[in-house]
């Protein structure tokens, strides 16, 4: 949930979001216990998330009252950001709501009605956006501001860590369509963020994420492992369901894409509701997906190397662009958006000639 745009990708293509804050790769949590084991309102949840280089510290108290620590992303604005959301019981409800909904019956119209719900009951308390410095010192040499990073405002710069700059925003905001219990909660959090703030600390930033080494089979019975990567100076990963209304509508767009492209670029399909080998009903009904969209491209079954990589997905269909070492490159794209998928291909070639 980190802005209405990303609000509707969520819905459009029925993410189920994690609300317990812990990004399987790149976030690894501890538990400070109180100083009495009876009050564990007082226990510090320590999360590092290395993607991002920060180390957040919440009371248990506040993570009860709604505070979400968010997977890192990008914000609307195309800079590498996480955020701290106040998700509310109603948007709680709503979320277990739009998970009930068959694919086929989630329209546009229902897409936006509850996008439109979840984003009044639901305020973002905190976003940090990093960039790189040089590029910073660029843009703020020519006049940009702190806030021209941040979707949201005020913001102001929070420091330095290794070659990043990070700019902080603690925003603003008003109610919404907040319950008057939601409301008294929403305010708590947000004045707690300020001793988020103080308490945030900087760690080493791992952004070199790599594949997993596996070996599997296809939903055709073929064999392939993680060489596949090295065939390759860039691989589209896309990862989908059978359940998925919108991965299914893209995966003829995916199937022409894929016979055009050139020699130094393939597309994959890794198909995440597939549960190991022995689950026939799903690999025969991905094997009927992919032969009416007349898919040529390997569809990969995720089996226990995967766990780790799956447990990271937060919906379908998402992308991932992986370089010949097997390296992930860019920020994944999340929900169904093959000419965004294009536009990033075109873009890595063209700075890496």
């Amino acid at each position: 949930m980190k802005n209405k745009n990303s609000l509707t990708a969520v819905l459009s293509t029925l993410i189920v979001l994690s609300l317990v804050g812990c990004n399987a790769k790149t976030q690894e949590q501890t538990v400070n216990p109180p100083v009495s084991s009876e009050d564990s309102k007082s226990q510090i949840i320590t999360t590092n998330v290395k993607e991002r280089g920060l180390c957040f510290s919440i009371a248990q108290e506040y993570l009860d009252k709604g505070v979400t620590l968010e997977s890192a992303s990008e914000n609307a604005k195309g800079f590498k950001n996480i955020s701290i959301f106040y998700s509310s019981p109603t948007a709680i409800a709503l979320l277990e709501e739009i998970n009930t909904i068959d694919p086929a019956k989630l329209t546009q119209e229902l897409v936006m009605e509850y996008s439109d719900k979840l984003w009044s009951s639901s305020r973002c308390l905190m976003e940090i956006v990093m960039v790189e410095t040089t590029q910073y010192n660029n843009l703020t040499s020519n006049g940009a501001k702190p806030e021209d990073f941040t979707y949201f405002t005020p913001a102001e710069v929070l420091g330095t860590n290794e070659d990043y700059t990070y700019i902080l925003s603690i925003p603003d905001l008003d109610d919404g369509t907040l319950t008057e219990a939601e409301i008294a909660d929403y305010h708590a959090c947000k004045e707690y963020m300020q001793t988020v703030r103080d308490n945030l600390a900087f760690i080493p930033v791992e952004a070199g994420n790599v594949m997993p080494t596996f070996t599997t089979k296809d939903i055709n019975g073929i064999e392939v492992d993680s060489s596949i990567f090295s065939e390759r100076k860039l691989t589209v990963v896309n990862v989908w369901g059978t359940f998925c209304g919108p991965c299914i509508r893209e995966m003829p767009d995916l199937a022409e894409w894929a016979k055009e492209m050139g020699d130094d670029v393939q597309l994959i399909g890794i198909v995440g509701d597939i549960n190991g080998e022995n689950d026939t009903q799903h690999i025969e009904l991905a094997q009927t997906i992919a032969q009416k969209a007349n898919v040529e491209f390997a569809n990969l079954i995720p089996n226990e190397d995967f766990s780790g990589f799956m447990a990271d997905i937060i919906g379908f269909p998402t992308t991932y662009f992986v370089d010949q070492s097997g390296a992930f490159v860019g920020e994944p794209i999340i929900g169904a958006n093959v000419a965004g998928c294009k536009e990033f291909v075109e873009a890595y070639f063209s700075e890496n000639k």
